[in-house]
């Protein structure tokens, strides 16, 4: 349906701004591709919209090409990817279809980190003799996609660390009750976030306390999706009667434990995994902790470009301690509990110029909750060029 576009003097941003909202309808069924949109207009008209749908789908471009209804010669078209120009995939190069409907300009807000683009396709764009402008709302389209990023540059899957917890601090009293520190509404905003992410990861003793589910509930529409369901810890001590092992969903969980853990498992045990066909992956300990590095090496061959870390203690402080993270994200919420557990401890940090410092935070206020997020600004972050 065509219609009118508001004009103003920053109507590229405004253009580019629409093709995020697009793109986010894709969250939850593209990975491990990004999120695209792409909007297509003419004489400040809207000739056609368009986002990448689902994984092996048509594209953001082709499909607002295709949902025109007009002729797009001398049309701008907008999207917040460089459009890809190669044919190692499922779909035909985007850039072939953009030239042969004579559009006359692109306007991208991010290039395309995937080396088998990477700038080719604006090339391809500009020796066709299409103007092509690029950096529109750059840090923003970094953001949308920055699991894809993290993905594409360094071969591991971007690491979002949740928790919630008191003004004191504390994530569960000293019995281990955590139910509820937050609200509906911020739980709510987590299985948002599970849409958003290809696995949650939790350690055993989350295990044992929550005999979680792990899944997309809270009004949420799941999109038929159910993330990857990580549990983390000695296999000896799981019992694989809980949610994760044999509900429907029981072929989306993986065990993470050591060949030795895995070793020291009854008969019975080994008997159920195999029975349950449950996945598991060994890794080896480092100091005593399971090798982050190793890990998310092997959850990227599983095509994992991302993961919600859902905790508890000992999950978060190593991964903290092993600077395998890129973001955390802090529900902080208004009660006071005394004694109770912390998310992370460390002997070893005793003065205050040994601190863990973040960057690029910034604060949401939920219903009476504040959300601080940050990112990690050690070298190891995704964030580092």
């Amino acid at each position: 349906m065509l219609y009118i576009a508001p004009m103003d003097t920053n109507t590229h941003k405004q253009y580019i701004r629409r093709c995020f909202s697009l793109a986010k309808k894709g969250l939850g069924s593209v990975s491990p591709n990004p999120l695209v949109g792409s909007v297509i207009v003419k004489d400040n008209i809207i000739l056609g919209e368009g986002f990448h749908e689902v994984y092996g789908g048509p594209h953001a471009e082709p499909n607002a090409i295709s949902n025109s209804k007009e002729s797009l010669e001398g049309a701008t078209l907008y999207c917040n990817l460089e459009p890809c120009c190669h044919t190692n995939k499922q779909t035909p190069p985007c850039v072939n279809v953009i030239i042969k409907n004579k559009i006359k300009r692109v306007i991208i807000s991010n290039l395309d980190p995937n080396p088998l683009v990477a700038g080719n396709g604006v090339k391809i764009l500009r020796d066709a003799g299409i103007e092509v402008l690029t950096g529109i709302l750059e840090e923003e389209g970094r953001e949308l996609n920055e699991a894809f990023f993290k993905f594409i540059q360094t071969g591991k899957p971007f690491v979002h660390i949740k928790l919630a917890q008191t003004l004191d601090g504390k994530i569960a009293t000293d019995s281990g009750d955590s139910k509820w520190i937050s609200n509906d509404l911020a739980r709510k905003v987590v299985h948002e976030w599970r849409l958003k992410y290809d696995a949650v990861l939790v350690g055993r003793n989350t295990l044992s306390k929550d005999n979680p589910v792990l899944n997309i509930r809270m009004g949420v529409d799941a999109k038929g999706k159910v993330p990857y369901r990580i549990v983390m810890g000695s296999i000896e001590n799981m019992d694989l009667s809980f949610n994760l092992f044999s509900d429907e969903w029981s072929h989306r969980t993986i065990i993470v434990t050591s060949v030795e853990s895995y070793n020291n498992a009854s008969d019975s045990q080994i008997e159920q995994v195999l029975q349950k066909k449950l996945k598991v992956i060994f890794i080896e300990k480092n100091n005593g902790s399971i090798d982050l590095n190793q890990l998310l090496e092997k959850l990227a061959g599983l095509k994992i470009t991302s993961i919600l870390v859902e905790g508890g203690k000992g999950v978060i402080t190593s991964f903290i301690d092993q600077k395998q993270y890129d973001k955390i994200s802090f529900f902080v919420c208004p009660k006071i509990i005394g004694n109770g557990i912390s998310y992370y401890e460390n002997d070893d940090l005793t003065e205050m110029k040994d601190a863990i410092s973040f960057e690029k935070t910034y604060v949401e206020s939920i219903d009476n909750q504040v959300l601080i997020h940050a990112y990690n600004s050690s070298e190891k972050s995704c964030l580092q060029d």
